[in-house]
Parts: C-alpha cells; sequence; structure tokens
C-alpha cells in the first residue's frame, strides 16, 4: 500500500531523517490511533519533520492515546524498549516511570509547559532497573481549533554528568575530612581572586572566626596588603609554579580596633589544575612562631656570647686605649640594640667640665660636632661621681633631666633620644675613669638583662684601662698586670655566679612548679618528673622515675595515651590532650598536656583538670534535667488542650449509656443500638486522643511507613476544628496525584498538629489556616543554599497563617531548642525544633518564610517514597473471634474489675476456662498450685508485686508459661525499653474485645 504514488507524496514531509525517518516511512500508521499519513495534520506533520531533522534527543506524544513518534538521538535514549516503542503510548513504553511521568503529561496535556532541570527516574532499558536523570521541556501543542492535540518535548539526558558530579561531592567531602584531620592549617581557594572554598578547624583556630568560606583573601585578612602574601597568591596563579615559604612572618589584626598579632609561619602555595587549567589554591602551612621565638633567642644568646667571648679577649690584650674604648662601645651597641652609644673618658680642664670624647658608635662624629659634653647634670652627675648606672625608659618625662630639654634634630646638636643607659667605668681603685652611654629613640628599649651585660663590658673595660695605663706608665710592674689578670678571672668566675644562678632559678620553677612536668623517651619511660606528681597524683619522683607511663595510666585511656606518646616523640606536638592517670590512693585523675620533644626526649606539660571535667559533666546534667523538664511542661500543655476534647467525649460515652440504661427499664429497646453505637464511637476517639498523647511523649522514634500524606491532613481536620477554634477558619488544600513519603505518621500529625497551635497564637484576633500539600523538587543550586538537603522529589506540606509574622532574626533562630518569643510560662521552645528534627531524621527539610504583618508559612519537605501503602484490615466482630479448641484454661490478673469482668466474659463466651484473680499475691497462688493453666493475662501496674514481677515468679514453676500483659502505656515503649522477654507479648488499653480474642488464641498456639 506504500508503493502508490499519492502514498509516497505524503510522507516527503519524513525525508531523509535517519534511521527513524525510514522506519517512520515503512511503518503501519493505519494500524496506531494516528491513521494513515495522509489523514496527519499539517501540525503534526510540521513538528515530525523538524523532529527528524534535530540532532538533539526528541519525542512527540500525539492524541488522546499520546502516540510516540522520536528520532534518532531519542532512540538512544530508549535502548532496547527501541525500535517498539514507535508507534505506541507514550506512558506504556515507559510504563515502570508511568507514576512519575503523568502528572507531568496531564500538566502538558492542560496546556501548562513543563520544565525541569533535572529529574531523577528509575528505568528498565538495558534489562536491569537503572537510575537516570534528564532535563527537557514538556511543550504542549495546539491544533487549529486551539486545543491541545500533542506534546513535543527536547530532552538531554544528564545521567553521566550527575554520577560524575556525585562522585567528584564525594571525594571532595573524603578529601575535606582528611584535612580536617591534618596537624597543620589547610585551606582551599579558587579563582584568580583567592576565593575561600574551604578552611579545617586549625585554620580557624588559627587565624580567627572570620566567616570565610565565598570571600576572597583580600576581603578576609585585609591587613595582610603589603606583607607579599596576595603577590605570592597571585604569582602561583598565573605561573603554575608552587610557593615554599619557610619562617615568614604576618602581622594580623581581627579588627582596625583589636591589637596585631605577630606569627611566623610556615607554609605551601600549590596551584590546583584540572583539564581547563590552573582552578585554584592548595595552602597547607604550620605556625612556627613558637620555634621561631626560640631559635631567635638562642641565636641572641649566641651572639652575645661570641661577643662577651670576644670582647673579653680583646680587653684582656689590648693595650691601645683608643682601640680598647672603641671595642667596649661597639660591644655594648651590639648587646643592647641601642641605635648609638658613646664612651666619654673622665678628663676635666681646669673650667671643670668633661671634654673629651673617646669614642662613638652607630652614628658619625660629624653628628656630635655640636654635641654639648656632658655637664654635671642630674642625668651625667651619677654615672661621673661613679653612684651606679642611670637608666630611663622615657627621657622626655624623666624629671632628672632638669632644665636641659632635649631637642629633636641638630640645631642644637642633640640626638633624638628616648631610652637612656649609663654605665660608669671604676678602676680597681675606685676611680672613675669615665662613662658608657647608649641611647634608641624609642622609649623603653633597655632591660635589666642589658644592665648586666653593661656592668661586664664596664668592668672589662675598667680593668683593661687600669692595664693600659699600667703598661703606659711603667712596663715592668708585671705584679700590677697580674692583678689585673686576676680580677678578671674574678669577673668571669662572677658570670659563671650569674650563669649558675640562672640554673638554679629554672631548679626553682621545675621545683616549684603546681602543674606536672616530665621528660620522657619514646620508649615510655618516665626519665624525670617534678614534685608536682606528690600533690596531684600522690606519687613521689623516686616513685616514677624510670618506670613505665603505662604502670600509672587509667587503663582504658592506654592504648589511646601510646598513641599520643608515639605522635610526640614523632615532633607533632600534642595541644590539650586530655587522658586519665591514677592516683595513689586507686582514683583517677583526668591530665591535659602539651609537649614538645627534642633530641629523642619528650618534655610535656600536664595540667589537673578533674574539676573541670566534675564542673562539666555537672553542668551537662543539669541541662539535661533543665530539658526534660521543659518537655514535660511541653506535655502538659498538649494534654491540657485535649483536656476539652475528653470532656466531650465523656459526655458522649456517659451519657450514651445513661439513656441505655433508661430505655432498658422502660422496656424501649428499639434505640439501644444508637445509643451503644455513639458510646462506642466517642471512646474511640478517646483512643485514638490517647495514643496520640502517648505518641507525643515517647522519647524514642516510632516505626517508619509509607504516608498518603492527603489522607493523613484530612483525617486531622475535626481535632484542627476542635483546637483552633471557631475564630480561625482552616481550608484545606491537597494536590491531585500525589506521591507517597515514608515517615513516621504520628509524628508529622504532631507536626502540623504544633504548627497549627502556633499559628493560633500568632493570629490572637483570628484569622485563617490553609494546610497545602504538592508535589515539588528541589534542585542542586537549592541544596547548594541549604547544607545537608539532597536533590530530588519532595512531598511537601505547607502550614500558612495570616497572623502576626516573624522578623528575620527570629526566623534565623526560631528552629533553635527552647527559643521562643512567647512570655514566660506560655512556650518552651521546643515545638519548631522537634519539627525541624523530624524533618531531618526523615531525611527531608524545614523551611519558614515569614514577613511582619503579613503572616508566617512553613513548609515540611518529605523524600518521595516509591512504594505502596499497605492496607490495613477490617475490624472483625467477637463473633468471628476464634474459639478455644481443647478447653483450655487462662488466668487473669487484673485489680480493676470491670476490666477484669470483661476479659473473663470474653472467655468464657469463646470457651475457655477462666480463673480470675485481684492481685499479684493472690495471682501467684493459684500459679504456685498444680492446676492446668495454659496463657497468663496479668496487668502491668498491679498491687503487692506488679505484673512483671508475678511473670518472673510464676516461669520459676513453670518455665514455658506464655503471657500476655495489659497495660495502658505505649507498647512500643515498653518494647523499646527491653521489659518483654522471649514468650511474652503486651496489649495496650482500651482494647476490642475481637482483637483481645484473637491475640489470646494467636498466643496459645505457638
Amino acid at each position: 500500500m506504500y508503493g502508490r504514488p499519492d502514498h509516497d507524496a505524503a510522507l516527503e514531509f519524513v525525508s531523509g531523517g535517519g534511521r527513524l525517518g525510514a522506519l517512520i516511512r515503512a511503518h503501519d500508521w493505519a494500524a496506531t490511533p494516528l491513521g494513515p499519513p495522509q489523514a496527519w495534520s499539517q501540525t503534526l506533520r510540521t513538528l515530525v519533520s523538524v523532529m527528524l531533522g534535530s540532532s538533539q534527543p526528541m519525542f512527540i506524544a500525539w492524541g488522546p492515546e499520546r502516540t510516540l513518534l522520536y528520532n534518532d538521538a531519542y532512540a538512544e535514549i530508549l535502548a532496547n524498549k527501541h525500535p517498539g516503542a514507535l508507534g505506541r503510548d507514550f506512558l506504556e513504553v515507559w510504563s515502570e516511570i508511568r507514576d512519575d511521568l503523568v502528572p507531568i503529561v496531564e500538566q502538558a496535556y492542560a496546556g501548562e509547559p513543563v520544565h525541569m532541570d533535572d529529574i531523577t527516574l528509575f528505568m528498565m532499558r538495558r534489562g536491569f532497573r537503572e537510575e537516570a536523570h534528564f532535563a527537557f521541556s514538556y511543550t504542549p501543542i495546539r491544533d487549529e481549533t486551539g486545543a491541545v492535540a500533542g506534546i513535543l518535548c527536547p530532552c538531554i539526558e544528564t545521567t553521566a554528568q550527575v554520577m560524575a558530579e556525585r562522585r567528584q561531592a564525594a571525594e571532595k567531602a573524603r578529601q575535606q575530612r582528611l584535612f580536617e584531620q591534618a596537624p597543620g592549617f589547610i585551606t582551599v581557594l579558587t579563582g584568580p581572586d583567592h576565593v575561600f572554598e574551604f578552611v579545617n578547624q586549625a585554620y580557624a583556630r588559627l587565624f580567627g572566626d572570620r566567616d570565610y568560606v565565598g570571600r576572597t583573601v583580600r576581603e578576609v585578612f585585609p591587613e595582610l596588603e603589603g606583607q607579599g602574601f596576595f603577590e605570592w597568591l597571585d604569582q602561583v596563579y598565573e605561573t603554575g609554579q608552587r610557593f615554599v615559604a619557610n619562617h615568614v612572618p604576618a602581622r594580623l589584626k581581627a579588627s582596625p580596633e583589636a591589637p596585631a598579632r605577630e606569627l611566623v609561619l610556615d607554609f605551601i602555595y600549590e596551584p590546583v589544575i584540572d583539564e581547563t587549567g590552573i582552578i585554584g589554591i592548595f595552602c597547607e602551612g604550620h605556625d612556627v612562631t613558637e620555634t621561631h621565638l626560640a631559635q631567635q633567642a638562642l641565636a641572641r644568646e649566641k651572639e652575645r656570647l661570641e661577643i662577651l667571648n670576644r670582647i673579653g679577649s680583646q680587653l684582656a690584650s689590648e693595650l691601645d686605649l683608643d682601640t680598647l674604648v672603641q671595642a667596649a662601645t661597639d660591644a655594648g651597641v651590639a648587646l643592647t640594640g641601642a641605635q648609638f652609644g658613646a664612651f666619654f673618658y673622665n678628663v676635666v680642664n681646669h673650667q671643670g667640665e668633661s671634654y673629651m670624647l673617646y669614642s662613638l658608635s652607630g652614628v658619625a662624629r660629624e653628628a656630635f660636632s655640636r654635641f654639648p659634653m656632658p655637664r654635671n647634670t642630674a642625668v651625667f652627675h651619677p654615672t661621673f661621681a661613679g653612684e651606679g648606672m642611670i637608666r630611663s625608659d622615657d627621657i622626655l618625662k624623666d624629671p632628672r633631666y632638669g632644665r636641659n630639654d632635649p631637642h629633636y634634630g641638630m640645631p642644637k646638636g642633640h640626638l633624638p633620644v628616648r631610652s637612656y643607659l649609663a654605665v660608669p667605668v671604676i678602676s680597681r681603685s675606685g676611680e672613675v675613669l669615665g662613662g658608657l652611654f647608649f641611647g634608641h629613640e624609642r622609649p623603653g628599649v633597655f632591660t635589666d638583662e642589658h644592665e648586666n651585660l653593661l656592668a661586664g663590658i664596664a668592668g672589662q673595660a675598667a680593668i683593661a684601662i687600669d692595664n693600659a695605663r699600667l703598661f703606659r706608665a711603667s712596663q715592668h710592674e708585671i705584679a700590677e698586670r697580674t692583678r689585673a689578670e686576676e680580677a678578671l678571672r674574678d669577673l668571669n668566675q662572677s658570670l659563671e655566679a650569674r650563669v649558675a644562678e640562672r640554673t638554679a632559678e629554672r631548679d626553682r620553677v621545675w621545683r616549684n612548679s603546681r602543674d606536672l612536668l616530665v621528660v620522657i623517651g619514646a620508649d615510655g619511660i618516665f626519665r624525670a618528673v617534678n614534685p608536682a606528681w606528690t600533690e596531684i597524683l600522690g606519687h613521689a619522683p623516686g616513685e616514677v622515675v624510670g618506670r613505665s607511663f603505662l604502670d600509672f595510666i587509667w587503663p582504658e585511656d592506654a592504648a589511646r595515651s601510646q598513641g599520643a606518646l608515639d605522635d610526640a616523640a614523632a615532633s607533632r606536638d600534642l595541644t590539650n590532650f586530655e587522658d586519665r592517670y591514677t592516683h595513689k590512693d586507686g582514683t583517677p585523675r583526668w591530665i591535659s598536656w602539651r609537649t614538645s620533644a627534642e633530641g629523642g626526649l619528650v618534655y610535656a606539660y600536664g595540667r589537673d583538670v578533674t574539676a573541670e571535667r566534675r564542673q562539666t559533666e555537672t553542668l551537662r546534667q543539669t541541662e539535661e534535667a533543665l530539658r526534660q523538664a521543659q518537655k514535660m511542661e511541653a506535655v502538659g500543655q498538649l494534654t491540657g488542650g485535649i483536656a476539652h476534647d475528653f470532656n466531650n467525649l465523656l459526655t458522649g460515652i456517659v451519657g450514651s449509656l445513661d439513656l441505655m440504661q433508661t430505655r432498658i427499664a422502660q422496656g424501649r429497646t428499639e434505640a439501644v443500638e444508637r445509643y451503644a453505637k455513639a458510646a462506642m464511637s466517642s471512646a474511640q476517639r478517646a483512643a485514638a486522643l490517647t495514643h496520640r498523647l502517648l505518641a507525643f511523649a515517647r522519647r524514642q522514634p516510632l516505626a517508619p511507613k509509607a504516608v498518603d500524606t492527603n489522607k493523613l491532613v484530612v483525617s486531622m481536620e475535626d481535632l484542627l476544628r476542635r483546637t483552633l477554634g471557631e475564630a480561625i477558619r482552616i481550608e484545606f488544600v491537597t494536590a491531585g496525584g500525589l506521591w507517597l513519603t515514608r515517615c513516621d505518621p504520628h509524628q508529622l500529625e504532631s507536626a502540623i498538629l504544633n504548627l497549627a497551635i502556633n499559628a493560633r497564637d500568632a493570629m490572637p484576633d483570628g484569622g485563617r489556616l490553609t494546610i497545602e500539600t504538592c508535589n515539588t523538587h528541589l534542585d542542586r543550586a537549592y541544596a547548594a543554599l541549604h547544607p545537608g538537603v539532597r536533590p530530588g522529589q519532595y512531598v511537601c506540606v505547607a502550614v500558612t497563617d495570616t497572623g502576626t509574622g516573624m522578623p528575620p532574626d527570629v526566623i534565623e533562630r526560631a528552629f533553635e531548642p527552647f527559643f521562643t518569643t512567647k512570655p514566660l510560662g506560655q512556650g518552651t521552645g521546643l515545638g519548631l525544633s522537634m519539627i525541624y528534627g523530624f524533618a531531618q531524621q526523615s531525611e527531608g527539610h524545614a523551611r519558614i518564610y515569614s514577613e511582619v504583618g503579613r503572616g508566617t508559612t512553613v513548609k515540611i519537605y518529605l523524600p518521595r517514597f516509591n512504594g505502596a501503602v499497605e492496607d490495613e484490615a477490617g475490624p472483625a466482630g467477637l463473633a468471628d473471634a476464634p474459639r478455644s479448641e481443647a478447653g483450655e484454661t487462662v488466668l487473669v490478673v487484673e485489680d480493676e474489675p470491670v476490666v477484669r469482668d470483661l476479659i473473663v466474659d470474653v472467655l468464657k463466651d469463646l470457651g475457655y476456662r477462666a480463673l480470675e484473680a485481684v492481685d499479684g499475691p493472690s495471682g501467684l497462688k493459684l500459679l504456685e498450685s498444680s492446676r492446668r493453666i495454659d496463657l497468663l493475662v496479668t496487668d502491668v501496674g498491679l498491687p503487692g508485686i506488679n505484673g512483671r514481677q508475678l511473670a518472673d515468679r510464676a516461669r520459676e514453676q513453670r518455665p514455658d508459661l506464655k503471657i500476655l500483659f495489659i497495660t495502658g502505656y505505649a507498647e512500643n515503649a515498653a518494647v523499646a525499653s527491653g521489659f518483654l522477654a522471649p514468650g511474652m507479648e503486651m496489649i495496650t488499653k482500651p482494647f476490642a474485645v475481637e482483637a483481645l480474642a484473637i491475640r489470646i488464641r494467636e498466643i496459645i498456639e505457638r
């Protein structure tokens, strides 16, 4: 039939089109709802032509039967469903995802375009079920009448991209976990502006909490401008060459008002490169400030010792006076860091003025051309009089300077001096030979240590000057020189004495420290401990040295402490590492350690934090008690709110029973059944309220199940209307085709009830409450803005009021536990936090939208569930309940007469032999007898001994006895707490008699 000219002309619009063009031309369309191509509308022909000419995957679903046409690119998506899919119902082709597609197709056929950047589908197209992702647009196509005749869908499969992004995110998360465990500080920067993408905890601790992520380095650390760090980052990003820095100083200021903080850092800038080029920089480093300062101090000490040794040797052998005093001046400048120094030799002219300048250091002689010679002032006099050292931290503010105020600048010949230090040079005979004078333009430069050093230099200089003068006076006075050498030896001995004194001072610190000081080897053997061990742990140092730390560690901490010692010995210094040591009295003591390692030994400092630990535990217990009290307050408020409902329900029960008695007494039985049904209905509603209250009060989570959210929300209408009152209008807007979700239905009910009560409180003058359900999709962009949210399909429950609303600062804290804006005593602050926790435990999300004066919307997002709701069996009557088959005997122990008589009557009606007891002791007597008892039915709460104690005593005599407990509490709570042993079961009050009968039969037959 396709060989006719008129047929070929009808198919000109599918000329070309690759393999699918050929298949469409050869297909028997007359057997499909579309009919032969000659009957196709011009709109359909045009769409088919456009689709076949496109390299992008496209398909057309046409007509009410959604007949499928597609191009070659879409055939690759169909996989083994092609070519059988051509001409079939689009929804039948994708039957495994029909529930996902129906709402979308219906929306498009309704004339509303549908666009999705990412949808997740689980498809069968290669012989197995696989996860797939697509971006698509469903465009409604209208025919000549304006009605929607079909849909055109261009689409792109993004599965590979999504899976790659997922793997990349997992790898990134794994790397970040490793980075968090790294001992040094780590950050990852992206882009040419160096935007913070990640910082580990060590980075935040070292540089402070500065809100890093998403901001550039220049924004976070503006104070680093001009210190080289920005330029090094730019260099690494431009060249791709790593940058390694050792002992680089960094001057930080958290804010313009905060004091500056000096750090010294070792770090590396490593470029991060992918296939597109350089995309960022990885930075890792360590704070070496303490090491740097120690090295500087050691270098200064070494330099000073070298200067002292050099000047000592030079002064001991130098006989030229000019060279001698110059060497002493230079040594003083080097040791003190002074900007200049001078040595004045005390030559006095006939006017009584010192006039001879022997040496200068640090400043040119020309600068002193008009420098006034030292005069007999309060500053200079003590030095030339030999009275002692003069030190001034700020000579501008020193009253001893008298009328000779210093002048900065050369017009009057004064140097810019603020710090001032002068040392007299006195011979062995007590003659003042002159003085050493040192200055600096900054105040507070000179220290006690500088005074000690210059005292030694002055003493050596005095001896050397005496020796030089003696040498000049007579080279034959050897004895005098010998005495000078002895004086020099005395001086050296005095220096040794000062060194010994410093050593003794360190020893005093070791002895007097109130914290633990330790020297320990990598093998765990104590080399030395200070006396504080006796005060803190009760062990004398002699009992500790030479023994392993494992002899004193608390046993449970041994492995962890051994690992910490290994780290410390490997120069991975510990900071605030805590473990327990055993006191001599056998009790534990918590110790917080800091360590450093050198020469194969670990030097440790330990602080007793036992009291702090106890205080923390006490605080935790107090907070737990507070949380429990607040939870009980919340339960109290809920029960108070439901009290009104209980009174109404009890009125229905009591009133119906009264009327039943009256009518029976009157002999009028025609309405008794109606009153009985009314009483039963009220009782069932009371039971439902009781179970809801118990579900709210339980501490453990309930079992999740598939939930029809529309059905659950509508079922709460009566409860919500009674709770909110007549002043508030309630509207329900439920979505058609709503997906299922999987969660705890009781917790979802509690969440909706909490939100409704909050809305009522926000509308004191009345208003409108809207509860809405819908299907929604949270994309990757939304998830990126809300940590913890996974992209995907969700069922949304939105509760909206027209109340007072919330400002942004309240919205930000609304989900925090115990946060409330209600007056004292009117709110616990737990409601919204419980809702937020329920959403997270259900792998969902909660969000608040609010505007002051306009109202509030709280949305709960619960993940879509691709299963089915379990069918609930309908109620059975007592007449249908299974009966006793062999005359079994059941013992009923119940202290409530009405309940006991009810159970006994039911058992007798079903053919059981029934024994009864009013309390635990009387029931035990029957159990200890020789009578046949196949099942024990007992209340949990009994006078004398409780139901569980009765069951345990009974099993001593009857090990295989089967037991059914009756309780008014939540069954799940008892099961979760381990109350039931094997062979024991539980039923909760109130219960239907037919349910009791079925339960008894099931237990006996097991």
